[in-house]
């Protein structure tokens, strides 16, 4: 009953050792090979213990030869008597934390002469009792010759069959209780044994220590790291300490176990103490949060397992995303600067600084810094040495301490100019006297500026149309109409936005000379003989050209121009561009421009297509001034005018018909007004509206008269807004009415 309650106890104790220590594997056994000459292995756990006097020998040049371990009868060649209970043999003890569950062996005897009372013993202890697995079983001479004469005998025991597990096992010569052993001076008894084989289970699981080194640390990890992992064991001892990562790298670190021929060979084979210790490259890892696991194994398999996180990234960040320099890159005259960027996507660790090198725009020394802080994405207060341009990278660090220079965003440009720009008015071009030069000098750059004008020394600054070419502001100013002295200012901002202001030209208007443009329409007219009477009957005719600035001529005839471009002292301006526009009262159309000859003159030849204003201009240039003419020129409009008959009996109806000629007839038709000439004038007797083609048609019924009588009847076109034609008449048509 007590045996049992200690089994019970002890299970009770060790499963809850197993429940509190965690990842830890159950009990394993394992297996010893010892004192086998012939692997060879000359290992052997067994111990000599004697009792008793005269007492067992230990054969003298015992060993894990052939003939193994032996055990003598003492005092050889002597008369002994031994004692009851006395021995004298082999004993192996199970480490702590073991059991011994299956031992065998090779036994044997070498029996000589006149040695009574001593027998050969084997057992297996423990605190469930025991059991001999010989017990002066073994007869004579089973083991007296050397190798392939006789041999020794196996024998062997077990837990299972035994029904308990055994602390120890041993081989003896023991003195029988109750007898009084005997030799003669010639007595010879040995018992001999090797080739033994055990089988131990290791009850306790080793035990992982605190493991340390900069792997644990915590944090993100990045390079080298070291990692040490100590253990221990109560039982077969430890075969190793490994770790091992969720990716399958692992690291191991073997303990030094006493083997032969690939076997164990101590019954404690592994030691009770063990530690690993590693120089570890997380390059070798993938990027991210990463398991790892430490064990500990013992020799009988059973095993101690801790987990751990940790967090490892070895790849610097990308480059920052849309870096852009905060507020723009132009110009500026205040010096702070910051930068702004999104961060790349894909990072393990966070982003956690910011590096930044500024280097000036053609070269120089370059100034380095760098920004902390959770995901940054700016880095401000980044002031620049001295004003000029400078070209600014970021590169990203994360919170494992990745940051590669390489990886730099593009250069930002980032420039600082804190001085106003310098104005200077350059001497005036005789050839251009009108135009006003003011040359800018700043660093940063011209941006935009004004040339103004005013009476000299009162009034309002006038600003002047101003251009900015390259450094320069240009400006030209427009003399036409203007008189007396003047004085001129000019403004200039440059690119960062500093202001600069100079006064001090002065002139006086106006700058270019005076121009005239005499134009008129040359036209043949017919006039009578002064000194033939009457003046203009047919045989008085006189044609003549005459100069007019407005004629009325019929559509589509051919409307000549001459004209004169003169300068001041009435000198000729050749080669001048001279504007030519036709302004009527349904637009304006510009006609390529007439060039004046050598002396000045221009001709000009246009069609009579519409009544319209005839504009001439001359723009001027550089030293003369502009000038223009307007001649009218009244067309009027094209009417035809036909009958379906002449001549009618008694009441008769005729049409009318006819076509207004030209383009530009109003969407709805143009009105006709039919007149017919009766008292002395032309009357109107009705009105029709052209269709879009400009036809027309009228009927007219005609009443009988008591003798005949002629009627003359015309089409006329009135002028109306919008048409570009003066009032214009057909030909009379005569309609003969005869009494019925």
């Amino acid at each position: 009953m007590r045996s049992k309650f200690r089994l019970i106890l002890v299970a009770a104790i060790l499963l809850s050792l197993a429940l509190v220590a965690p990842g830890t594997a159950s009990a394993g056994s394992y297996t010893v090979r010892q004192c086998d000459y012939a692997a060879p292995n000359g290992y052997s756990d067994f111990i000599w213990q004697a009792a008793g006097a005269p007492a067992i020998a230990r054969y003298n040049g015992s060993g894990c030869s052939e003939f193994g371990l032996a055990a003598r009868n003492g005092a050889v060649g002597t008369e002994q008597r031994y004692p009851s209970g006395g021995y004298g043999g082999w004993f192996a003890y199970a480490p702590s934390g073991t059991v011994i569950t299956r031992f065998s062996g090779a036994f044997g005897t070498l029996v000589g002469c006149c040695v009574n009372g001593l027998a050969p013993y084997a057992e297996a202890s423990g605190p469930g009792g025991r059991t001999y697995l010989f017990q002066g079983d073994l007869g004579n001479d089973s083991w007296y010759a050397p190798s392939g004469l006789r041999g020794p005998q196996g024998r062997s025991w077990a837990a299972s069959t035994s029904g308990f597990d055994a602390k120890s096992v041993a081989f003896y010569l023991r003195c029988g209780p109750g007898f009084s052993c005997y030799q003669n001076p010639t007595g010879d008894f040995r018992l001999r044994g090797r080739s033994f084989d055990f089988t131990l289970r290791d009850d306790v699981p080793p035990t992982l220590g605190n493991a340390g080194g900069t792997l644990l640390a915590g944090g993100w990890l990045r390079g080298t790291r070291t990692l040490t992992l100590p253990a221990s064991d109560v039982g077969g001892g430890l075969t190793g300490v490994s770790a091992t990562f969720d990716n399958g790298t692992a690291l191991n670190a073997p303990a030094p176990c006493a083997t032969a021929a690939g076997r164990y060979a101590r019954l404690q084979p592994c030691p009770r103490g063990h530690a690993g210790s590693w120089t570890v490259n997380t390059a070798g890892l993938p990027d991210g949060a990463r398991s790892l696991t430490l064990r500990a194994t013992d020799a009988g398999g059973a095993t101690a397992a801790q987990s751990r996180s940790l967090k490892v990234d070895n790849t610097s960040p990308a480059a920052p995303v849309g870096t852009a320099v905060e507020g723009g890159s132009g110009w500026r005259n205040t010096n702070g600067f910051a930068l702004d960027w999104t961060n790349p996507a894909g990072q393990h660790a966070p982003i956690a600084r910011a590096h930044f090198v500024l280097c000036p725009v053609g070269g120089g020394a370059c100034l380095s810094g760098e920004r902390a802080g959770d995901a940054i994405m700016r880095a401000g207060s980044i002031s620049l040495p001295h004003a000029g341009e400078w070209d600014a990278r970021v590169w990203l660090g994360d919170a494992a301490g990745n940051a590669d220079p390489a990886l730099a965003s593009p250069a930002q440009r980032l420039r600082f100019d804190p001085d106003p720009p310098v104005l200077r008015f350059l001497d005036r071009d005789p050839s251009a006297p009108t135009r006003v030069v003011v040359a800018v000098s700043d660093l940063s750059g011209l941006a935009g500026g004004q040339v103004e004008l005013r009476p000299f020394g009162r009034g309002d600054w006038q600003a002047l149309p101003t251009q900015r070419q390259g450094e320069r502001l240009v400006a030209d100013i427009d003399d036409t109409g203007r008189r007396g002295v003047f004085e001129l200012r000019a403004r200039a901002v440059d690119r960062a936005g500093n202001a600069a202001t100079l006064v001090g030209e002065t002139g006086v208007l106006p700058l270019r000379s005076a121009t005239r443009l005499e134009a008129a329409i040359v036209t043949r007219v017919r006039l009578g003989k002064t000194s033939c009477r009457p003046r203009l009957a047919s045989r008085c005719p006189r044609v003549v050209t005459v100069r007019r600035s407005t004629v009325r001529t019929r559509y589509g005839s051919a409307v000549p121009i001459r004209g004169t471009l003169l300068s001041r002292a009435n000198g000729p301006l050749a080669n001048r561009a001279v504007h030519v526009k036709v302004v009527s009262r349904n637009g304006t159309v510009a006609l390529p421009d007439a060039r004046t000859d050598s002396a000045g003159r221009l001709r000009v030849v246009l069609p009579a297509q519409r009544s319209a204003t005839i504009a001439l201009s001359f723009d001027g240039d550089a030293r003369a001034l502009p000038a223009g003419r307007d001649l009218i020129v009244r067309v009027p409009a094209s009417v035809t005018m036909k009958t379906s008959r002449r001549l009618v009996h008694g009441d008769g109806r005729v049409v009318f018909h006819g076509r207004v000629r030209g383009r530009s007839l109003p969407p709805r038709g143009k009105l006709v007004e039919i007149q017919a000439h009766f008292r002395g004038r032309w009357r109107t007797i009705s009105a029709v509206r052209t269709h879009r083609g400009g036809r027309w048609r009228f009927g007219y019924s005609f009443h009988s008269a008591l003798r005949p009588a002629t009627y003359r009847l015309r089409a006329r076109v009135p002028g109306e807004a919008h048409y570009p034609f003066a009032a214009g008449a057909s030909r009379a048509v005569r309609v003969t009415v005869l009494p019925q």
